[in-house]
């Protein structure tokens, strides 16, 4: 029997190319809520270990995971990086918090950011991340090519 008795039709492979791209005001919001999940402590967003740019494996050649970045630093600073790159630009990129809460920083953030307020600063932090992603990319070219 033929896979397409079977089965039936074929169809697309799903991929990460397939997906729905997030607009740079989405894929900040997304970011803003893994923080407060992080933060909650309740599942936290996990990321594949790198070292080199490889993942890291482990005995039974599964992926190695590890907790995403904070956004709060042990300073008592709140510096924003979503996507790797640095929200606030120049010398003054993060704000001390004080005796503020998290969840209530985190909040505020993005019901801003929902509002409009920051949206001269959504347009650069997008510019910043994919021109690096353009050089990771050239990058990656060049050394496979």
């Amino acid at each position: 029997m033929i896979l397409e008795e079977l089965l039936g039709p074929r169809v697309r492979t799903k991929s990460g190319l397939t997906s729905v791209a997030l607009n740079p005001k989405e894929k900040l919001i997304k970011d803003i809520d893994d923080q407060i999940t992080l933060i909650s402590g309740d599942n936290p967003p996990m990321k594949y270990l790198k070292k080199k740019g490889k993942i890291c494996k482990n005995k039974d050649g599964s992926p190695k995971m590890r907790k995403i970045k904070s956004w709060f630093s042990k300073e008592n600073q709140f510096k924003p990086t979503p996507s790797g790159v640095t929200f606030f630009q120049g010398e003054n990129n993060c704000f001390d918090i004080g005796e503020n809460s998290k969840l209530e920083i985190l909040n505020n953030f993005k019901m801003e950011v929902l509002k409009g307020s920051y949206d001269l600063e959504i347009n650069k932090w997008h510019s910043l991340c994919k021109r690096r992603n353009e050089e990771i990319t050239k990058h990656r070219n060049n050394v496979n090519g």
